[in-house]
C-alpha cells in the first residue's frame, strides 16, 4: 500500500507512537510529570505493545489517554490500522457494505451489552461505520468502552480503523467526542502510481 500518507489530529490528553517502535522515554516526558506517574505510563505502553503484536502489518500508530500528567492514570488506549479494501465478486468494500456485514454478524454472544449502536456517518476523509459498545463478559464484573470508527476514505484503496477502548464506562461521552473529532480530522491521500 505504498503511496498512501495519512495525518490524524488527537484531542489534549493523548500520546501516540507508531507500534513496535515506542519511544517510552518521550512519552514519559510527554505524559506524566512525576516519577510514579511515569511508571503508570511506561507500565500502559507495554501492555498495549503486546496487545498489537498480532497487528504488526496493519496497525498505523498507538496510544495512550492520559488526562492529568501528575496522576499518569491511562484512561483509554488507541489503535489505527489500515489495510487494503478488499474485493469480493468485482466490487469494492465500501462502508455501506461494510454496516451491512457488522449488523449481520450482530452482537459477541459472549458479552453482555449495556449499550450497542453501529451507525454510517460521513466525515471530510469519507463515509465511516461507528461501532460503539459498552460491554462486559458474561462471567466478568468489568464493563468496556469500545469505538470502531472503520473509515473508508474516497479516492483510496484503503480501510482506516480508529479503535478507543477503555475500562471506564463514565467515559464514554468524553471519548466519544474524542473519537468524532479524531475522525474529523484524519486526512488521508493516495499518491498516483
Amino acid at each position: 500500500m505504498a503511496g498512501i500518507t495519512w495525518r490524524m489530529e488527537l484531542p489534549e490528553g493523548w500520546v501516540v507512537w507508531e507500534p513496535g517502535s515506542p519511544d517510552v522515554v518521550a512519552l514519559r516526558a510527554a505524559a506524566a510529570t512525576t516519577r510514579r506517574a511515569g511508571l503508570s505510563v511506561t507500565q500502559a505502553v507495554g501492555v498495549l505493545e503486546k496487545e498489537l503484536e498480532e497487528l504488526r502489518g496493519t496497525a498505523v500508530q498507538a496510544g495512550l489517554r492520559v488526562p492529568d500528567p501528575r496522576t499518569g492514570l491511562v484512561t483509554a488506549s488507541l489503535r489505527l490500522s489500515r489495510w487494503p479494501r478488499p474485493e469480493e465478486n468485482g466490487t469494492v468494500l465500501d462502508a455501506r457494505r461494510y454496516l451491512d456485514q457488522v449488523k449481520k454478524v450482530g452482537p459477541d454472544a459472549q458479552r453482555v451489552y449495556q449499550h450497542r449502536e453501529v451507525s454510517l456517518a460521513t466525515v471530510p476523509a469519507g463515509q465511516l461505520v461507528l461501532t460503539n459498545e459498552i460491554w462486559r463478559r458474561k462471567w466478568g464484573m468489568r464493563s468496556v468502552v469500545r469505538l470502531a470508527t472503520t473509515v473508508f476514505p474516497e479516492g483510496t484503496g484503503s480501510i482506516f480503523e480508529l479503535e478507543i477502548t477503555s475500562r471506564y464506562p463514565e467515559l464514554q461521552p468524553a471519548l466519544m467526542a474524542e473519537t468524532s473529532l479524531m475522525a474529523h480530522g484524519l486526512t488521508v491521500t493516495e499518491e498516483p502510481a
